[in-house]
């Protein structure tokens, strides 16, 4: 897919998207640099929610195509409840199961995007 960018007066599909982003960018260095001036300890990084949420986006995208929605975003709330210190598992199937539907109603019947829900 090539979302064109364009120009100020003759904006493409992919000006706002690159904004937005450029724009998030900013926010982000503007609220790090705040920090780092005011903060006068460090505290180490905590890792173990980092990996999950990293960990959990990336078995979403090389789980879609092949398992289907439903599996796929059940896999990514699991492994990203792996971030919290005590996950309640039932609160944790209830989630997936309610994003798994609403994301297929969103994005598979009212956008039309090709996913199937169970590959």
């Amino acid at each position: 897919m090539d979302y064109g960018i364009g120009s100020f007066t003759r904006m493409g599909a992919g000006f706002a998207p690159m904004a937005l982003g450029i724009a998030l960018a900013i926010l982000g260095v503007v609220i790090f640099l705040e920090a780092w001036k005011t903060s006068e300890t460090w505290l180490p990084p905590a890792w173990r929610p980092f990996l999950a949420i990293t960990i959990g986006i990336l078995a979403w995208v090389g789980l879609v195509e092949t398992t289907g929605l439903f599996i796929a975003t059940f896999a990514q709330v699991i492994i990203c409840s792996l971030a919290l210190p005590s996950p309640r598992w039932r609160n944790v199937i209830m989630l997936a199961g309610i994003l798994a539907v609403s994301g297929y109603a969103l994005f598979v019947i009212q956008l039309g995007v090709p996913l199937e829900a169970i590959g």
